[in-house]
């Protein structure tokens, strides 16, 4: 499958989450995203600088990330995983070996839904090497 139907119908095609993309783990490149969903080089390498190898807890330089230009406040930072929160919307990113994964969820969407819906693709692509 290529990066871009992982986007389009794994992630997007769960209804779980509004937009999506996929970037090297170094941040240095996207490898697929949904239409529209603007995520600026600057944003994607503090993620990237944050996960690190992916083997520590990620390290943010505020209680905040952005991401699309729109602040998140970070409520969850764990090894391989970061969500943010901006009213009733939000944000999971997922680290894999090779990859960073981004999604956004609307309003009518449960955080909780966005985040399996991640993070088991997250944990697919771990296992086949990515």
């Amino acid at each position: 499958m290529s990066w871009q139907a992982y986007v389009d119908s794994t992630l997007l095609g769960s209804g779980k989450v509004n937009a999506a993309a996929i970037f090297s783990a170094a941040g240095d490149s996207v490898w697929a995203t949904s239409a529209g969903f603007a995520v600026m080089p600057e944003e994607i390498k503090l993620l990237a600088t944050a996960f690190g190898d992916g083997s520590k807890v990620p390290e943010l330089p505020s209680p905040g990330f952005h991401i699309g230009g729109v602040k998140y406040i970070t409520i969850k930072c764990e090894e391989k995983k970061i969500y943010g929160k901006q009213g009733k919307t939000g944000i999971v990113c997922a680290r894999t070996t090779q990859a960073i994964l981004v999604a956004y969820y609307g309003e009518d969407i449960q955080p909780g839904q966005a985040a399996s819906t991640v993070e088991a693709l997250a944990e697919y692509l771990r296992g086949v090497g990515y």
